[in-house]
């Protein structure tokens, strides 16, 4: 896959295991496994290492509890998910990754205290860049969604959400990404501790939450915000500069946004299959206009007007 098709990333979980085995058939590995990857993925030019990082024993002591006095809200889920052990799992990683020499990135972050080492982007021998998602940026363990607050790595606490967006503005945080679950509420179960982990409709609101919660607010600049949602991961992933950059040459993708338009989210907005999403009653300030994918208009005002989906394979250059 690495040297005929140019896949450059490998992600392993240290969750997933035990009573948490997913039902999408993602199993948790433990050190000895993950390691191994590394020492794999250090070998291939441009190779990056992706860890869900989680203390999977940590977690299965702390849910106990909340599991035998049959919590449903979603701050029984995120504190079953301490903090202390995610950041465990985190520089974890990151030793492993100075030791295999190669490049890290932990996804879908929502620890914002006690995240300022990673602004350190080289240990050792070792790189790390780091990712987190909108809803970690938006939503609280302490308001009650129920299942729909239930994901992993989980939401956490207010103070935790002010100090992610300080991460985003000193540097320590390089991408935004989705970790887009569409479930419908069928698919997600309606009991906490057998649902489904994941939050419905992330990848249509990382652009309104960070236009809202961060250039309206000043916490962001639109230049940080476009490194953030394109510059970095072009450049993180190998296809800098046909992704990423504004260049003869490069794909002809582009958003145009509006950022006075407020926008009241809804089902339809969201151009999604899910049925339910946290999001729903949200008002955004800021929000996509037009969206061009390869020179051609797909999305417009609101909606989808591309006839069909175009896609091509993107294998980093070799």
């Amino acid at each position: 896959m690495a040297h005929e098709l140019g896949v450059r990333s490998f992600k392993t979980f240290m969750a997933y295991k035990g009573r948490e085995i997913s039902p999408s058939g993602i199993q948790g590995m433990g050190d000895a496994e993950i390691f191994s990857v590394f020492q794999r993925v250090a070998k291939i030019p441009g190779g990056i290492a992706i860890v869900h990082a989680e203390n999977m024993d940590l977690i299965e002591l702390h849910q106990k509890p909340f599991i035998a006095a049959n919590r449903q809200d979603t701050a029984a889920w995120s504190d079953g998910r301490p903090v202390f052990g995610e950041l465990e799992a985190i520089r974890r990683m990151v030793a492993f990754a100075d030791a295999a020499g190669l490049q890290l990135l932990i996804p879908h972050m929502g620890v914002g205290i006690g995240s300022e080492f990673l602004r350190q982007k080289t240990v050792g021998g070792g790189r790390v860049a780091t990712e987190t998602c909108p809803h970690y940026l938006l939503f609280d363990k302490d308001t009650d969604r129920g299942v729909m607050g239930k994901v992993n790595p989980p939401l956490r606490s207010v103070e935790h959400i002010d100090a992610l967006w300080q991460r985003l503005v000193d540097g320590t945080i390089d991408v935004l990404g989705s970790d887009h679950c569409p479930f419908t509420k069928a698919v997600k179960g309606d009991e906490l501790w057998s649902a489904r982990a994941g939050i419905t409709g992330g990848s249509a609101m990382i652009l309104p939450v960070l236009l809202t919660e961060g250039v309206a607010r000043g916490r962001l600049t639109m230049e940080r915000l476009v490194e953030l949602t394109s510059v970095n991961a072009a450049r993180l992933f190998g296809l800098y500069p046909r992704k990423g950059a504004l260049e003869v040459g490069s794909d002809a993708d582009l958003v145009i946004v509006d950022l006075d338009r407020e926008v009241k989210v809804d089902l339809a907005t969201l151009n999604s299959v899910v049925d339910f999403s946290p999001y729903e009653g949200w008002v955004a300030r800021g929000w996509a206009d037009t969206t061009i994918a390869g020179g051609q208009v797909v999305y417009e005002h609101g909606e989808v007007v591309a006839e069909r989906a175009r896609a091509r394979y993107l294998g980093a250059s070799r």
